[in-house]
Formats: structure tokens, C-alpha cells, sequence
């Protein structure tokens, strides 16, 4: 609606030049008002709200492996969870109005240690995790 306006208002001032610095000023304040009629859209990602997770228990097993075999190891200390809040922006639609949108991203971290079996190991070939096999490209592990 500015746009028009202004563009009317420049052409009866300033003739054809006037009508086209009217119009580029109306529609930068057109995309403005209606940048600020639209709300900011959140996305909130998912938080770990009941953990469980395997405990070591007193007199449990400690298996003694010869050659190669599949077997579940017992946490034998672990830290508590951390939790890291990522949060980011993007802005508008054209004109960089307002709205946009806002990701937050919940990240958790928790170190612990797993007990696999009695005397020395040379190394370990796969690790799973809730049934599927775990990439360990962003994992730190020591044998």
C-alpha cells in the first residue's frame, strides 16, 4: 500500500524519477510492516528427560575370553549427564523483515567406563548401541 502510495505522491513531484524513488521506498516499507505482523517460528528439539542406562551390580560375571567373541561389557563408573543448549537464527523472508526462525538443538555428553573381561585384550572390532552399530568418527575411546 506504500508503495503505491509514495509512487503516486513521487510521479505529481518529481515526474517519472520521483514515481520510481516513491515505489522502492514504499516496498521496503511494505516488507517492514508486514515482517513485523509475522511471528518468529521456535523449533525446539527433543530433551532427554529419563535416562536409563546399564549399572554394574556387585558379583556380576566378568566373562574370560579366548580368540574372538560377541559379549556386553558392565559400566563400572560413569559421569553425570551434560547437556549443551545450541540455539540458532535465521532470518526473514525478502526485504530482511522480521519472522525468521529459531532452532534450539539439545546436545548430551557423559563419560563412563565399561568393564569387557578379565586380563588383556588386543583390540576391539565393533561397538553397538541400542542394537545398531555405533560410529565412532566423533567418539573418543581407549582400550
Amino acid at each position: 500500500m506504500a508503495s503505491v502510495i509514495l509512487n503516486v505522491v513521487g510521479g505529481a513531484v518529481l515526474g517519472p524519477i520521483g514515481a520510481a524513488i516513491g515505489s522502492i521506498v514504499g516496498a521496503a516499507i511494505d516488507s517492514r510492516i508486514v515482517a513485523a505482523m509475522t511471528p518468529t517460528q521456535r523449533i525446539e528439539g527433543q530433551r532427554l528427560e529419563d535416562v536409563r542406562v546399564t549399572t554394574s551390580t556387585e558379583g556380576a560375571v566378568i566373562p574370560r575370553v579366548y580368540g574372538r567373541m560377541r559379549g556386553g561389557g558392565n559400566i563400572i563408573w560413569a559421569t553425570d549427564f551434560r547437556e549443551e543448549t545450541r540455539t540458532t537464527r535465521t532470518g526473514g523472508g525478502k526485504g530482511g523483515g522480521g519472522g525468521g526462525t529459531t532452532v534450539t538443538e539439545y546436545l548430551y555428553f557423559c563419560s563412563f567406563a565399561v568393564a569387557i573381561c578379565e586380563g588383556p585384550i588386543a583390540s576391539i572390532g565393533r561397538i553397538w548401541a541400542d542394537g545398531k552399530p555405533f560410529d565412532l568418527k566423533g567418539a573418543t575411546f581407549r582400550v
